[in-house]
C-alpha cells in the first residue's frame, strides 16, 4: 500500500511554522518533544505518541515547545486519505515509530489499535462564531460584537487557536465546504452559492490559490479517489 517508508523531521525549540498546506494526505507521529498544531479544526496539543492524520490540502501551522520535537511522517495514498483531520493516541510510541520507518504497510493495524483524542476545548463564543464565518454573511466586527468581544480580541484569539484571523478562516472554511460539495456532482455555480462565494469565478480563483488546481481538476481527482478500490489503511 505504501511504496516508501516514512521519514523523520527535527524541529528546534520554540520554532514556529506559519500556516501552510500539503498537497497530499499524510500521517504525522510525534516521537519526542511537543508542539501545538493550529488549524481551522482548532488547536491540537501534540506530544509523544500523538498520531495526526491530515487530509489533502489541510492548512495548519505549528508552534514547537521548549524541547523542540521529532516527528515521523508518512505520505498516504489518495485512496487511503482521511476525509477530515483525525487525531489519535498510539498504544506504544516505540512500536508506532517502527511502523513508520520499517513497516508502513502496517499503518492500518496501528490506526485500528489507537484511541481517538478528544476535540480541543474552545472559548464558549468561538463555536457560534465559526458557524457564522462559514455559513453566514455578517462581517467580523458584527460577529465579534454579538459574541461580546472586540474584533481585535477575536482576531488575536483565532490567530492563536486556529492559526489565522477570522477573515482568512472564513475563506478556508468555505474552501473546505466547496471541496466537499465537488464530490456531489453539483454545477460549479451552485457550489459557489452553497459554499458562500460571490460567484463561480470567485470560487475558482480561491480554490486554485488554495490547492493549485481548478475546480474541474479537483473534481476529477476526487472522483478518482472515490472510484479507487477500498484500502484498509484508515479503518
Amino acid at each position: 500500500m505504501h511504496a516508501h517508508a516514512g521519514f523523520e523531521t527535527r524541529h528546534d525549540a520554540r520554532d514556529v511554522l506559519g500556516t501552510h498546506r500539503h498537497g497530499g494526505a499524510y500521517a504525522a507521529l510525534v516521537i519526542d518533544g511537543s508542539h501545538v498544531e493550529a488549524s481551522p479544526d482548532g488547536p491540537i496539543a501534540c506530544e509523544p505518541g500523538t498520531l495526526v492524520l491530515h487530509p489533502r490540502w489541510h492548512a495548519h501551522g505549528n508552534r514547537f515547545g521548549r524541547l523542540g520535537a521529532t516527528v515521523a511522517n508518512l505520505d498516504l495514498a489518495d485512496a487511503a486519505a482521511p476525509d477530515t483531520l483525525r487525531v489519535l493516541r498510539v498504544p506504544d510510541a516505540r512500536q508506532a515509530r517502527a511502523v513508520f520507518t520499517d513497516a508502513p504497510q502496517r499503518l492500518g493495524e496501528l490506526i485500528a489499535a489507537c484511541t481517538p483524542v478528544r476535540a480541543p476545548e474552545l472559548h464558549a463564543w468561538q463555536a457560534e462564531f465559526l458557524r457564522e464565518l462559514e455559513l453566514g454573511e455578517l462581517d467580523v466586527a458584527t460577529l465579534a460584537r454579538r459574541a461580546g468581544v472586540s474584533a481585535a480580541h477575536a482576531s488575536r484569539v483565532f490567530a492563536v487557536s486556529h492559526g489565522m484571523p477570522p477573515q482568512l478562516l472564513r475563506r478556508e472554511l468555505r474552501c473546505r465546504r466547496a471541496l466537499r460539495l465537488l464530490a456531489d456532482g453539483l454545477a460549479l455555480a451552485d457550489i459557489a452559492a452553497l459554499a458562500g462565494f460571490a460567484d463561480q469565478a470567485h470560487l475558482s480563483r480561491t480554490l486554485r490559490a488554495a490547492t493549485g488546481a481548478t475546480p474541474s481538476r479537483l473534481r476529477g481527482q476526487i472522483k478518482c479517489v472515490q472510484d479507487a478500490p477500498p484500502r484498509p489503511a484508515l479503518q
